[in-house]
């Protein structure tokens, strides 16, 4: 099994991931993923493990800053996206599963999510297979309910976090 512990400072606690995507280097991920404000985070995350799914769960505690429903106050978190490599396999376990395939899948679905995806990365999932995503102009982290809470309204993304850094720091593996 692919399975990495957690780099010191990543997280909240240490956490594990499996199912890693493949080794990635930072010009692969410059030529994938557009300049943001906290970005070398990302980057220094991403070098180390470029996505992966958590084994024993996770949870992610939205920035007590931002107005958010209660509802949304403890998210579960399945995985994070792994960015695509031209050279991937079709045996990868990621395989169909990546940052551009999301972005598409997105647009699919949701027509009016056309312009939202050229300002955002969408990066990991919730449990449900909602998205969390970057916001490439100010670095925040927004969270987007495909379920039964979300009307498909681009506009009703929920701002949960200062900077990737800060999201992957309220991350624990319990639900506070």
């Amino acid at each position: 099994m692919n399975e990495k512990k957690n780099r010191v400072g990543f997280f909240a606690e240490e956490i594990k991931l499996e199912y890693i995507g493949k080794e990635i280097n930072k010009e692969q991920i410059d030529e994938v993923i557009d300049d943001f404000p906290g970005k070398d985070d990302f980057i220094d995350f991403y070098l180390t493990h470029n996505g992966g799914s958590f084994m024993y769960g996770a949870w992610f505690n939205p920035d007590d800053y931002y107005n958010i429903p209660q509802s949304y106050q403890c998210l579960t978190l399945m995985s994070f996206i792994p960015i695509p490599i031209d050279n991937d396999s079709e045996d990868e376990p990621f395989r169909g599963l990546d940052t551009e395939y999301e972005k598409d899948l997105i647009v699919e679905k949701f027509s009016n999510f056309e312009d939202f995806v050229l300002f955002h990365i969408p990066f990991a999932l919730d449990a449900a297979g909602s998205l969390f995503w970057i916001d490439i102009q100010s670095g925040e982290i927004k969270f987007t309910d495909f379920q039964e809470r979300f009307s498909a309204d681009p506009d009703d993304a929920i701002t949960v976090a200062f900077s990737f850094g800060d999201f992957c720091k309220r991350i624990t593996n319990r639900n506070i």
